[in-house]
């Protein structure tokens, strides 16, 4: 999918990337069921790694952005619903984000013990179940609203503060 705003496009960018490591996450999760996946394992190093950084920083920028410059500007065109549902989604996702990062975080240094490994798939689960959808609804209904929300100029000054602030 591709769209014509630059804002729309970076975010579904970043909402791209996420989906790659939320899958890589599930096939984690899939491949080791009943016994913890063996951490010495270059694969599910680097899936730890990138749940523990991509979910807790990026997904944390994305969010805050979202919330501070889009929903915001929704709300003063009259479209309060978008915002309000997708903050909503956001408080849930966070925490669960957050724990899955300082989970991976553990098990890489450590390894995983039965009650963590429990612990891990049953957070992680419900990370992939709730930002998948999440995304999905972005990509429905958010990303096509800015496509008629933003003008080419507010689009030129909101991309490239969201490009800046990936970079630091």
């Amino acid at each position: 999918m591709s769209f014509s705003r630059r804002t729309a496009q970076l975010l579904h960018d970043d909402h791209q990337a996420t989906v790659v490591i939320i899958e890589a996450l599930d096939q984690l999760l899939a491949k080791a069921r009943k016994k913890a996946p063996d951490v010495s394992d270059p694969m599910v190093q680097e899936t730890l790694k990138k749940a523990g950084s991509a979910i807790e920083e990026e997904v944390s920028e994305h969010f805050a952005f979202e919330e501070n410059e889009l929903f915001t500007r929704l709300e003063e065109m009259g479209d309060v619903g978008i915002g309000e549902h997708l903050r909503g989604e956001h408080r849930a996702l966070l925490p669960l984000g957050q724990t899955v990062a300082e989970l991976s975080r553990e098990a890489l240094e450590n390894g995983f013990t039965a009650d963590s490994w429990i612990r891990f798939r049953n957070v992680a689960g419900e990370l992939i179940e709730r930002m998948l959808a999440h995304i999905q609804k972005e990509e429905m209904a958010l990303l096509p609203a800015l496509e008629d929300l933003l003008d080419a100029e507010t689009d030129m000054e909101l991309s490239t503060a969201y490009a800046e602030s990936h970079q630091s």
